[in-house]
């Protein structure tokens, strides 16, 4: 191949990887701007999350957080002016009244064998002072027919407890009044009779407790947008682990291919040779021709078909040890032995058909 050919090849070669470099470029720019836009938004999330959560403690403060407020006792007759009482409850008893908790302690009452009751008014009128507006409030809080005013009461009460009275308010102007009364209505001895009266109102119960409700909604909301966001983020996170393992490895096996093999391939030891025979003879032991008188005449068609004349031993006994003889021609016999190998000895038969050892005359 020419040098403007392979020129020609490497020049079609090299746009597709500079594209491909773009790609990636591209693509790894895209993540990490996608990454960047979801760790802010988690932060965000986060930070709703603290942010809503506070403001519904706050709110759930002010809602259980209660208003304090003691009654002067004077004359048998413990009053005290509440005030204006807000809240978003309408008229009649409804879940958004206001409560309001009063407790008596009875720290005296006359020696009277006449029953007596105590009793706590919480009544609707503008002028706690006025006393005709005050007697006809008692009366209606008695007949209970209004919401406005309200009663409560306990006979024969005890020196030394204390009894507490709930009542529900609707927003407005309220007196509070507590006294113990003989059985013709009428307050028993003053100077004999010392009560301690202490109440609680809750007028942001309604008006914070709904925010609070509200905020810790939104907190719930904004916890679970929270969870979302930071499984995204930890899964392109282990997307861009894998990546970075997967390019580290490619770039291994680049550089790898790129080297290529660092020599031939090592030599695997084998056999050095053939295997190694068994030793054994190598051939029919040579013939050897009597000695005799070199000037004998001799017939040339007559031939000696078998062993020369031998004196005959006697036979030997041989071990049984599986040995087996083997012809080797005209007449003579090797002994193989049971391991394969023969032994040097050279056997002949004698005329009873035994193996005898060959000694020659």
């Amino acid at each position: 191949m020419s040098d403007q050919e392979t020129q020609s090849g490497e020049a079609n070669i090299e746009p597709p990887e500079i594209d491909k470099q773009g790609t990636d470029t591209t693509e790894e720019t895209g993540s990490v701007e996608s990454l960047g836009s979801l760790k802010e938004s988690l932060k965000k999330s986060r930070w709703n999350v603290f942010m809503f959560l506070g403001l519904a403690f706050l709110m759930f403060g002010f809602a259980l957080f209660p208003m304090p407020m003691d009654a002067d006792f004077e004359y048998g007759t413990a009053e005290k002016d509440l005030g204006f009482v807000w809240g978003p409850s309408l008229a009649g008893e409804d879940f958004m009244d206001v409560p309001y908790e009063v407790t008596v302690k009875v720290n005296q009452l006359p020696a009277t064998t006449g029953n007596i009751t105590l009793e706590v008014f919480v009544v609707q009128i503008d002028d706690c002072t006025d006393p005709e507006s005050a007697s006809d409030a008692e009366t209606k809080a008695r007949a209970d027919n209004d919401h406005g005013y309200q009663y409560g009461f306990v006979n024969s009460p005890v020196e030394g407890r204390s009894y507490t009275f709930d009542f529900n308010l609707d927003m407005g102007q309220y007196c509070l009044t507590a006294k113990a009364v003989g059985q013709d209505g009428t307050v028993v001895d003053p100077s004999r009779t010392n009560l301690d009266v202490s109440g609680k109102l809750w007028p942001n119960q309604v008006i914070a407790g709904l925010p609070g409700i509200v905020f810790l909604g939104l907190s719930t909301f904004a916890f679970i947008g929270a969870q979302k966001v930071g499984k995204q983020v930890k899964s392109i996170l282990e997307d861009k682990k894998v990546t970075e393992e997967q390019m580290v490895l490619d770039e291994a096996r680049r550089q790898k291919i790129v080297a290529g093999p660092g020599g031939p391939p090592k030599p695997v030891p084998g056999p050095g040779g053939p295997p190694s025979g068994v030793a054994g003879p190598s051939g029919a032991p040579p013939s050897q021709t009597p000695s005799g008188p070199t000037n004998v005449a001799t017939d040339s068609q007559s031939t000696r078909a078998g062993p020369p004349q031998t004196t005959v031993p006697e036979p030997v006994t041989l071990p049984d040890d599986g040995a087996t003889f083997e012809d080797a021609g005209n007449g003579y016999y090797y002994r193989k032995l049971a391991n394969g190998s023969y032994e040097q000895q050279v056997y002949v038969k004698d005329a009873s058909g035994n193996y005898v050892p060959y000694q020659a005359e």
